[in-house]
């Protein structure tokens, strides 16, 4: 036998309470500005050098070996799917072929 435990609650005792659309904006708010770093202080700006001609040729370089790599992987791809799909097709056609093939006999 299984016993169900009730407890009582007084009605006039607020169990949950519904925010308002300000409110939750609010507490929001509050968290973003507990996150954010104080940074006020950072007036001096920090000026980047720019990369030499050897560093952007370098990333050039880098940047079309992958895309070559990715270029040359979607022609593979693509012959595969080519290839793929004629065997499908060849497939059917086969099993047409019998099919009429065995209707003719």
């Amino acid at each position: 036998m299984q016993k169900e435990e009730w407890m009582s609650i007084d009605e006039d005792i607020p169990v949950a309470a519904t925010l308002t659309d300000l409110e939750i904006c609010q507490a929001v708010c509050e968290q973003d500005q507990a996150i954010k770093v104080d940074d006020s202080d950072g007036d001096e700006s920090v000026e980047e050098n720019p990369p030499s001609n050897a560093e952007m040729r370098q990333a050039l370089d880098i940047l079309k070996r992958g895309v070559q790599h990715r270029s040359t992987n979607s022609k593979k791809q693509y012959e595969c799917e080519q290839y793929l799909n004629k065997l499908r097709n060849n497939c059917c056609q086969a099993t047409n072929n019998e099919f009429f093939l065995l209707l003719l006999k």
